[in-house]
């Protein structure tokens, strides 16, 4: 039987334990919090990456600093996240790319339970681009240009495992001609290049090409989904014509922390999410940029997405892995 003091001493320890999520979740955070953007500056990414961090800033009362960390698809931001102390200092904005392709293509040293889903924050789509050069205005167009040179089609790709890489891929396969990737550490080396002419063709986040679709710099060959975007209604689908059916590379990102970060902190990030998510300004700004927001609900529904999005790309991310 316990001595009084013993029981004293159980009675406080319990009331400790009981009090410490809710003393966590008040104090977090007491420092700046570094987001890691998994790209270069100039991706779309990384735009999203800094417009999210200063809204999570004026909510959560610290300074979120932007981190860009490129290459290998992503998979070295995300391994810097991944070794991180899971203490809600260190953020990942990652997508379906860093998520679930490049650890099913290659060994990326880790798996999407690597990492606590926080929030899903937005829908965004691929586009397939072109220098205005290139003689060829739609899918179609450059099949026939393709099969006419006898020659494969350079096409500049954001990184080997990626969605964007794979839809260039899935084109070519539906079309039936030839692609060689050229690969880039993001979408902002891509974009120069597609701009100087040194590539003439790309795939690429559409939030990243938009602008210059719209002033007339790049020119859309079409969306590749099996539904137009609503940022850009006007780019129709790569589906629509003759040589393409069923292809599609959407993309979503979402905020993400280490395995085993603390419920309360998980929770406290979720709430902000949820408020910069619902924000008006926020969402038209990013609508205007080409990304579509979501409802942020909360981890325990986002993690169940995550695990879902796993099976449901397993076949094809076998296929290219095969390949």
């Amino acid at each position: 039987m316990h001595s009084p003091t013993l029981q004293r001493r159980l009675l406080i320890a319990l009331a400790i334990a009981a009090l410490a999520p809710a003393a966590l979740s008040q104090t977090y955070p007491d420092k700046p919090i570094t987001l890691v953007v998994p790209y270069p500056p100039g991706a779309a990414v990384d735009r999203m990456g800094r417009a999210l961090a200063l809204e999570l800033a004026k909510r959560l009362g610290k300074s979120v600093i932007v981190e860009n960390i490129g290459g290998a698809s992503g998979t070295i931001g995300a391994m810097r996240v991944k070794r991180s102390p899971p203490d809600g200092y260190t953020l990942l904005l990652g997508s379906v790319n860093e998520l679930l392709v490049a650890p099913a293509v290659f060994k990326s040293g880790y798996s999407f339970k690597d990492f606590t889903p926080i929030a899903k924050s937005a829908l965004n789509s691929t586009v397939l681009v072109a220098n205005p050069r290139l003689q060829a205005n739609d899918v179609d167009q450059l099949t026939d240009l393709v099969k006419h040179t006898k020659e494969p089609l350079l096409c500049g790709a954001t990184g080997s495992a990626m969605m964007q890489t794979i839809g260039g891929e899935a084109i070519a396969g539906a079309a039936g001609f030839k692609i060689e990737n050229i690969v880039y550490k993001g979408g902002g080396p891509l974009l120069n290049d597609l701009l100087g002419g040194q590539v003439m063709v790309g795939t690429i986040a559409l939030t990243s090409a938009l602008p210059m679709i719209r002033d007339g710099r790049l020119k859309a060959l079409g969306i590749i989904s099996e539904h137009r975007d609503p940022t850009a209604p006007q780019i129709p689908t790569v589906n629509e014509g003759k040589a393409v059916k069923g292809v599609s590379a959407d993309l979503w990102s979402g905020l993400f922390g280490p395995a085993n970060l603390p419920a309360p902190i998980t929770a406290r990030l979720a709430s902000v999410m949820r408020e910069v998510l619902a924000d008006p300004a926020y969402r038209e700004g990013e609508f205007k940029a080409g990304s579509v927001v979501v409802d942020a609900g909360d981890p325990k529904s986002f993690a169940t997405f995550v695990r879902q999005e796993a099976a449901r790309l397993q076949p094809l991310l076998a296929k290219v892995k095969a390949d």
